[in-house]
C-alpha cells in the first residue's frame, strides 16, 4: 500500500522561533529498500530538502529528520532561518481505461511525462492489498467472475523509483449470455415421422451442439439444426424438446413444442375395391408411406406399382380372422399394389425352414423346393379356411435371381422380372421387395450394405430370413436377409431360417374398415 502523506514541522529545540512548515518529503532509493514510498504533492511534484541552500543567519543549525519528516532548528537563541526544498517533476497518471469480458478486465494506463520515464506499472484487483508488476502500461486480470464488480488500483514508478499518483477504478465484468433456442418449426410430417428445424442463437459464445428429445425420452445430440423423428404412431401428438449447448459447454433453456403425425383418412367406404382404396392414399411420393413406381421416379422399379416404404407405414391388414380385435398371428402387411392386386406378407415368421426343404435336395430351383410345394402351398395353404384361401390369387412368381449381393434394388428387380417363372398361390418376398421397402434415399445403396437401411425398412424382421430369389452364380445358393439387415447368400440345404408367406389378394377383394395401424388393421371382405 502507498504510505499516507506526513506533515513536516520545523521547530527549535531551544524554541526561540517555531516555524510550522507542511511539506511532502520524497524518499531516496535507500529508503525504498525500507519499503517506504516517495510522496507526491497535489501538483504532482516531489520535494527534496536542500542542505546546501537551507540555513540560519545567526548560526542556527537546521537538521532534517527523514524518519519523522521534521526539520529541526538547533540554536542558543533566536534566529532567522531559510528552508529550501528542491522540486522534482514526477510522471502523472492522467487516465485509466478498461476493456472487459465475462471473465477478464484489461486496464490501460495513460501518463503525463515527468523528468524521467516510467519504468514499472503496478496493478491491483483487490483494492490495493496486493499488486501485479508490469513493464507495459496494460495488464489483464483473467479468471474473474462474470457480472462482478472489482475495485482496481494503479500506480507507476519512474526510473529513479519515484511513484506517480495512484488511481482507483471500479469495473463490473460482463454478464455471461447463454445461448437460446428461438423457435422450433415442424417442416414435414407423415403418418410415422415428424421433421423439425431449430432456430438457435449464441450468446457470449456460439452454438455448438443441438439436443433433441421426443415424449420425454433420452436426448440425442447432433451438430445439425434439423431432426427427423421416425417410427412414430399415426395420428399421435408428440412432445418435442430441444436445447443447445455453446462452445463453452453452457446450456440454453429447453424449448418445447408439440406436433401430431398424419392420420390416414381412407378415401373409401365399406365395399370399395381394396387396391383402389390403397392407391387413393397416394397424393405425392412418400405420402402415407406410399411411392408410385413410375418411370420418372428415380431408381424405382418403374412398373407402375404402389409400394410402401420407410420405417413403419400404416399398412397392416387382418387376414384369416373376423375377430373384432385381430389376433397377432393374423396380422399381415401390404407390400404394395401391383395392377389390381394387393400383395401381402405375414407380419411374423411362420418358422425356420430350409429353402430347399431338406438336406437331400441341394438344388436352388424353386419348383423343386419342398418349402414351396410342401410347407407354403400345401401345409400353410390348407391351414386356411376355404373362405380365406379363395381370396388368394394364383400368381406368376419370378424365380430367377442375380449373381451377387453387390447390387441395388433396381438391378435385382430387372434381373428378377426377366427371369424364370413359376405359378402358385404362395411365395416369399423378392430381394427387390425388401430393397424397395426401405426409405427411397437407400435405393442407390448396394444391398450388401443394407444394414444401414434397416431402421428405415419396415420389412426388416431382425432375423435371418429367406427370399424367393436364388443366387444365379451357384446351383445351390439363395439370397436371404442377414440379421444385421444386409443381403447375403447361403446354400439352400444347410441352413434353416425364418420364412414369411407372401401372396396376392384377388382383385375382387374389398375394404371393410380400419386405418392400417397394428392396433386398427384394415379389415377386408
Amino acid at each position: 500500500m502507498k504510505n499516507k502523506k506526513r506533515n513536516l514541522i520545523i521547530f527549535s529545540t531551544l524554541l526561540v522561533i517555531v516555524v510550522g512548515v507542511y511539506l511532502l518529503i520524497p524518499k531516496t532509493k535507500e529508503e525504498e529498500s525500507n519499503k517506504t514510498k516517495p510522496n507526491v504533492n497535489t501538483n504532482g511534484f516531489l520535494t527534496f530538502f536542500n542542505n546546501e541552500l537551507s540555513g540560519c543567519e545567526r548560526g542556527g543549525e537546521l537538521v532534517y529528520d527523514r524518519e519523522t519528516n521534521i526539520v529541526k532548528l538547533i540554536s542558543s537563541g533566536s534566529d532567522k532561518c531559510y528552508v529550501y526544498f528542491d522540486k522534482y517533476n514526477v510522471a502523472k497518471i492522467t487516465n485509466v481505461t478498461n476493456t472487459k469480458t465475462t471473465n477478464s478486465v484489461t486496464l490501460t494506463v495513460t501518463t503525463e511525462a515527468g523528468e524521467n520515464p516510467i519504468d514499472k506499472y503496478y496493478f491491483s484487483k483487490d483494492g490495493g492489498n496486493s499488486y501485479e508488476e508490469s513493464s507495459t502500461s496494460s495488464y489483464t486480470f483473467s479468471g474473474l467472475n462474470d457480472n462482478t464488480t472489482y475495485t482496481f488500483k494503479v500506480y507507476a514508478k519512474d526510473t529513479l523509483g519515484y511513484e506517480t499518483n495512484e488511481e482507483t477504478v471500479q469495473v463490473t465484468t460482463n454478464a455471461y449470455v447463454n445461448p437460446v433456442v428461438n423457435s422450433i418449426t415442424v417442416t414435414s410430417k407423415t403418418t410415422s415421422s415428424i421433421s423439425i428445424s431449430v432456430s438457435a442463437s449464441g450468446g457470449t459464445n456460439s452454438v455448438a451442439t443441438y439436443y433433441y428429445s421426443i415424449n420425454n425420452g433420452a436426448y440425442t445430440s447432433s451438430t445439425s439444426n434439423t431432426k427427423t423423428f421416425t417410427g412414430l404412431s399415426m395420428g399421435t401428438t408428440y412432445t418435442i424438446k430441444v436445447y443447445v449447448k455453446d462452445t463453452n459447454g453452457v446450456d440454453s433453456s429447453v424449448k418445447t413444442t408439440s406436433a401430431q403425425t398424419e392420420s390416414i383418412t381412407y378415401i373409401c367406404t365399406t365395399g370399395t375395391n381394396l387396391a383402389t382404396c390403397i392407391k387413393n392414399q397416394y397424393t405425392s411420393q412418400g405420402t402415407n408411406g406410399l411411392y408410385y413406381h413410375t418411370s420418372s421416379l428415380a431408381n424405382s422399379a418403374a412398373d407402375n406399382s404402389y409400394r410402401y416404404a420407410g420405417a413403419n407405414p400404416n399398412n397392416y391388414v387382418c387376414f384369416g380372422s373376423d375377430a373384432t380385435t385381430c389376433p397377432s398371428d393374423n396380422l399381415y402387411r401390404i407390400i404394395g399394389v401391383f395392377g389390381s392386386e394387393v400383395k401381402l406378407i405375414k407380419n411374423a415368421s411362420l418358422g425356420d425352414y430350409y429353402w430347399s426343404g431338406s438336406r437331400s435336395n441341394k438344388s436352388n430351383t424353386w419348383s423343386r423346393s419342398t418349402l414351396n410345394t410342401g410347407t407354403l402351398n400345401e401345409t400353410y395353404l390348407s391351414g386356411l379356411s376355404a373362405t380365406w384361401s379363395n381370396k388368394l390369387s394364383t400368381h406368376t412368381w419370378y424365380v430367377g435371381g442375380y449373381s451377387t449381393t453387390d447390387a441395388t434394388p433396381k438391378t435385382f428387380y430387372n434381373a428378377e422380372s426377366s427371369g424364370k417363372t413359376y405359378s402358385a398361390k404362395i411365395g416369399l418376398m423378392y430381394v427387390s421387395d425388401y430393397g424397395y421397402a426401405a426409405s427411397n434415399s437407400y435405393w442407390t445403396t448396394n444391398m450388401s450394405d443394407y444394414d444401414s437401411a434397416r431402421d428405415n425398412n419396415w420389412l426388416y424382421l431382425g432375423d435371418f430370413e429367406w427370399t424367393i430369389s436364388r443366387a444365379s452364380s451357384y446351383s445351390d445358393f439363395a439370397f436371404l436377409v442377414y440379421s444385421p439387415g444386409s443381403l447375403y447368400n447361403l446354400n439352400v440345404y444347410f441352413n434353416d431360417y425364418a420364412v414369411r408367406p407372401v401372396f396376392y389378394l384377388t382383385s375382387s377383394t374389398t375394404y371393410v374398415s380400419g386405418s392400417g395401424t397394428s392396433s386398427d388393421p384394415i379389415k377386408i371382405n
